[in-house]
């Protein structure tokens, strides 16, 4: 009996801590989307995995958040609501070197209004395709405004290099700094986690 109750409380320690986890996991990555609202860009990089600085420095990023968010002569971007219910964490799984990992995923959409140029039917076409190749799906508001919605997902990693705490990279297999940052199991795990969560995601919706 006292060996059941020392499993017992084994497994229920094992069980909150993921819990209290995934809870962090979940709260950083809304928290994020918020920052992104506020325009607070140095809060979104005190959350940012700190490897990705040692191959662009801060103001760099903060430059390019700028540049993108807040429009320029060329174009402007509006980041939609979104429904803090629609993020979803995956379980924690532990790897390599006392790495803890976990996927979060969540529905992502945009507006992007070009100020100096207006799309025709065959420009449309052409720039919708783009979008669908890396995911997206896009649809013309007008003949200057696109509104892009995708599944996007983020890597939480806790590890040394973070000093074991929860930091993050956004799920971007085309960008040379996430292969650069994820660990090789990790980024596995993440190309699986993510094709099963678009299947299903397709299956729902038929």
């Amino acid at each position: 009996m006292k060996k059941l109750f020392f499993i017992f409380i084994l497994i229920s320690g094992f069980l909150m801590a993921q819990s209290a986890d995934q809870k962090k996991i979940l709260d950083d990555s809304r928290s994020i989307m918020v920052l992104m609202e506020k325009k607070d860009y140095n809060g979104i990089l005190n959350l940012t995995h700190p490897a990705i600085f040692e191959k662009i420095s801060k103001e760099t990023m903060v430059d390019a958040f700028k540049t993108m968010f807040e429009g320029n002569e060329e174009f402007k971007i509006e980041i939609g609501k979104i429904d803090e219910n629609a993020f979803k964490a995956s379980d924690v799984f532990s790897g390599k070197d006392n790495v803890k990992y976990a996927f979060v995923t969540f529905p992502m959409n945009m507006k992007m209004t070009f100020l100096k140029e207006k799309f025709d039917d065959e420009k449309k076409k052409m720039m919708i395709g783009m979008m669908e190749v890396q995911g997206m799906k896009a649809r013309f508001l007008n003949d200057n405004t696109i509104e892009m919605s995708k599944e996007s997902m983020t890597v939480a990693l806790n590890d040394k290099s973070t000093g074991n705490v929860w930091k993050y990279v956004n799920y971007d297999e085309t960008n040379p700094l996430y292969a650069s940052v994820i660990p090789t199991e990790v980024m596995k795990k993440a190309k699986e986690y993510y094709a099963d969560f678009l299947i299903k995601q397709k299956e729902n919706a038929n």
